[in-house]
């Protein structure tokens, strides 16, 4: 069993080496970099409202920090979405 788990290693690396990865700057003047090929979106500056069609939830509030980051994380092409604003 470790041995075929570890055959996968490598097929995991090089999926995850050659999936795009992309990096732009937004109109607010954030970036966002996209991993994955999109699964996983990563946005600074962000605060943009978020889609009606994910599942979001506000860091800002479950923490409780008093700044707000602008930073925005979706997971899944948009189907969970965590943001700090």
């Amino acid at each position: 069993m470790k041995i075929r788990l570890l055959a996968l290693v490598p097929l995991a690396l090089s999926v995850c080496l050659l999936s795009g990865c992309a990096t732009k700057t937004t109109a607010s003047g954030g970036r966002e970099t996209n991993l994955l090929l999109g699964a996983v979106t990563y946005s600074s500056d962000s605060f943009q409202p978020t889609s009606t069609a994910t599942v979001d939830a506000d860091t800002s509030k479950i923490v409780g920090r008093g700044n707000p980051s602008g930073a925005k994380v979706s997971l899944l092409w948009g189907l969970i979405t965590l943001h700090d604003y």
